[in-house]
């Protein structure tokens, strides 16, 4: 069985890939969680693979704390798959102090974090779906074969990255203050639904945000943060698959850029990280400052 979390649908590709490459059975986590179950069978399991995001240099909360719940026999097989825009940090060996790894591998796809940065152009998104398409198979030769591999892309500082700027991410930036939409809102509800953590409702035909927000990873589609409603209808229902991603990702860039340029959001973002650590981890801050330069 794999499972696996999503929300741009970057980790539903790869997982729904890699289970037609194995013959095996790729399971929605935030499926689970709305439907409060565990999947059947984990207790007999003799492999299990966890497909995942990563946000800000570690696995989301929320997984976290699904894997918690979890009881496998000790012959299992365990392995992770996490996508990101270019590095994992130590966030995977920092995922297998609560949940033990046999194997774990980091797989390039198109970056979906726009607050920050800014969005790959689609000759880099079409190279790295392709990649990623060669990276699939490799890897599931290796389980099949249950070999204990790690090849995670670690990146420069990444001791720091997960254990010093991920608490600090996850403190100070994480909330939807100045999410909304504008005149392009159609209606559909499809961000009600993707929603992996069921934050979004409907008033009056249009989405509001509560306040269980795990990370800016999980913004539907169709929505940007501070800037214009895009894509309209030309999205799914459900996780939007890769394919799909491509075709709104310069509208998205665009959009983002007129409510952030990309020197703001970098400042922004040094801003955040670095100012609580001067009065904790003053040397540490100085290092995140010349690494996000």
């Amino acid at each position: 069985m794999i499972l696996y979390f999503t929300a741009t649908g970057n980790s539903r590709w790869i997982a729904e890939l890699l289970a037609e490459a194995m013959h095996d059975t790729a399971v929605s986590i935030v499926d689970c969680l709305k439907q409060g179950s565990i999947p059947a069978g984990l207790s007999t399991a003799d492999r299990l693979g966890i497909v995942f995001p990563v946000h800000s240099w570690y696995a989301p909360r929320v997984l976290i704390d699904f894997l918690s719940q979890l009881r496998l026999p000790d012959c299992c097989y365990r392995y992770a798959v996490c996508t990101c825009g270019d590095d994992m940090g130590k966030g995977m060996n920092r995922l297998a102090e609560h949940f033990p790894l046999d194997a774990a591998w980091s797989v390039a796809m198109p970056n979906t974090y726009v607050p920050m940065f800014d969005l790959d152009d689609e000759a880099l998104c079409r190279k790295k779906i392709e990649n990623a398409r060669h990276a699939i198979a490799s890897i599931a030769a290796d389980v099949i074969a249950r070999k204990k591999v790690w090849n995670v892309h670690e990146g420069g500082a990444a001791w720091l990255k997960t254990y010093v700027v991920n608490p600090l991410f996850v403190r100070f930036t994480i909330g939807t203050k100045g999410f909304h939409v504008d005149e392009g809102c159609v209606s559909c509800g499809i961000c009600r639904k993707s929603c992996p953590v069921g934050n979004i409702r409907m008033v009056d035909g249009r989405p509001v945000w509560g306040k269980q927000w795990h990370s800016l990873h999980g913004v539907p589609a169709c929505l940007s943060p501070g800037g214009d409603t895009v894509w309209k209808n030309d999205t799914e229902e459900g996780a939007v698959p890769v394919d799909r991603l491509l075709i709104g990702y310069r509208d998205i860039n665009l959009s983002f850029n007129r409510a952030f340029s990309t020197s703001s959001r970098r400042l922004r973002a040094i801003g955040i990280l670095c100012v609580p650590m001067m009065s904790i981890f003053p040397s540490m801050a100085c290092t995140l400052l010349v690494c996000t330069m």
